[in-house]
């Protein structure tokens, strides 16, 4: 035997081994994790499925989704998001980039094959509730809000948002129009602050920037106003501002980037600080509601999205309402929950909230139906008080 192929047979062994190895650590992480998971509960799908559908896979799709979430999956997958970044400028499947810095969620530009029916259902649902919180004496005003990539176009550059997408604001407007439901346009306003600041959306993040917030309240304070809101007793607001600091948004962390470190993250947004806080009304501003607690007619409640959480649009809607505002929007609660937190709530109050505003992503329209949609149309007609109107 030559020296070469004995060389070469003991390396060809080595890395062998260190294959096994490595093959092995990996197996055993797996397995633990996989345990792991197990015993803390997270293996929900496979749970609930059982061995229903066995013929059509469904316990193995179930188990797939459910190993996806196990902690040495996510952390492969956290390094291979890493790694496509790094090297390939790859932001994964929920995140796309538009012009140098800006980035875009994958969701407001996808085209779903039913989407228009979805969307009429969805007006549906916005009817029902409108008509059911006009019965038990409240005011629904719907709050509008287009996607980034719609108020934010010139930075999409080489974005592929597909025309089919163009009509989708516009339809729903005219759904809510003919429904007769009060709602509030903040295109032109999101798209006025953009000609004017350069951007109302932070470029790392799927929401409005400070800018954009501030509009958008003041703009859906104003409508409010028109429909005949007025606070009993007037509460003034303070905002200050503080020095912009530098902040990576949601899209940062879709893309599984937050954990690298900030050099090598995409550029950040650079974002001022704000302080909102309530200032005691002026005696000469105190009625008669002041002595016994403020007039019940003057209650506000937001129902919504992660919008109604972020940049302080809450905050800066009370203050443009010179009114405490009841914010009940969940973060990631889709079109459905936050309302039904709000119905639930009504349901259960001796006395109705007479404005009730609610914040609807315009990307959410046209996606699948939901089972939290589902269950609000049975909360409605188990809540309902009297029959609702064809459309």
């Amino acid at each position: 035997m030559s020296q070469e192929f004995h060389d070469a047979l003991i390396r060809s062994k080595r890395q062998s081994w260190i294959f096994i190895l490595c093959f092995t650590l990996l197996l055993g992480g797996f397995v633990a994790s996989l345990l792991l998971a197990w015993s803390d509960g997270a293996m929900t799908r496979s749970t609930q499925n059982g061995w229903k559908d066995f013929a059509h896979g469904a316990p193995m799709r179930a188990l797939a989704e459910d190993l996806r979430q196990t902690p040495l999956a996510n952390w492969l997958g956290r390094k291979q998001r890493e790694l496509g970044w790094l090297a390939l400028d790859d932001l994964g499947p929920r995140v796309s980039a538009g012009c140098p810095g800006w980035l875009f969620l994958n969701d407001e530009l996808t085209v779903h094959p039913d989407g228009a029916h979805q969307a009429e259902a969805r007006a549906r649902i916005v009817q029902e509730i409108h008509h059911d919180l006009r019965t038990r004496g409240s005011q629904l005003l719907v709050v509008l809000v287009p996607d980034k990539s719609r108020v934010e176009a010139a930075h999409g550059c080489a974005l592929p948002r597909s025309p089919r997408l163009e009509a989708r604001y516009e339809d729903w407007k005219n759904r809510l129009d003919a429904a007769g439901i009060p709602w509030v346009d903040l295109l032109p306003v999101l798209t006025q602050v953009h000609q004017n600041t350069g951007a109302a959306f932070d470029r790392s993040d799927t929401h409005w920037n400070i800018d954009g917030a501030r509009a958008a309240a003041d703009a859906t304070a104003r409508e409010l106003k028109n429909l005949g809101f007025a606070p009993a007793t007037p509460i003034h607001f303070k905002i200050d501002t503080g020095t912009p600091q530098a902040r990576w948004g949601d899209l940062v962390r879709l893309a599984g980037l937050e954990q690298l470190p900030e050099s090598w993250r995409p550029a950040p947004d650079t974002v001022p600080l704000v302080n909102i806080t309530s200032q005691a009304p002026d005696a000469a501003e105190l009625g008669a509601d002041a002595l016994f607690g403020d007039s019940q007619d003057s209650r506000v409640t937001l129902a919504g999205t992660s919008f109604s959480r972020n940049a302080h649009f809450a905050d800066f809607l009370a203050a443009a309402l010179n009114a405490e505002v009841g914010n009940l929007a969940r973060d990631g609660g889709g079109f459905a929950r936050s309302m039904r937190d709000v119905l639930e709530q009504e349901q259960r109050a001796s006395q109705p909230t007479p404005w009730v505003i609610w914040e609807i992503p315009e990307r959410m329209l046209q996606e699948p139906l939901t089972a939290e949609e589902e269950s609000l149309r049975r909360l409605l007609k188990t809540g309902a008080t009297a029959p609702v109107p064809t459309m």
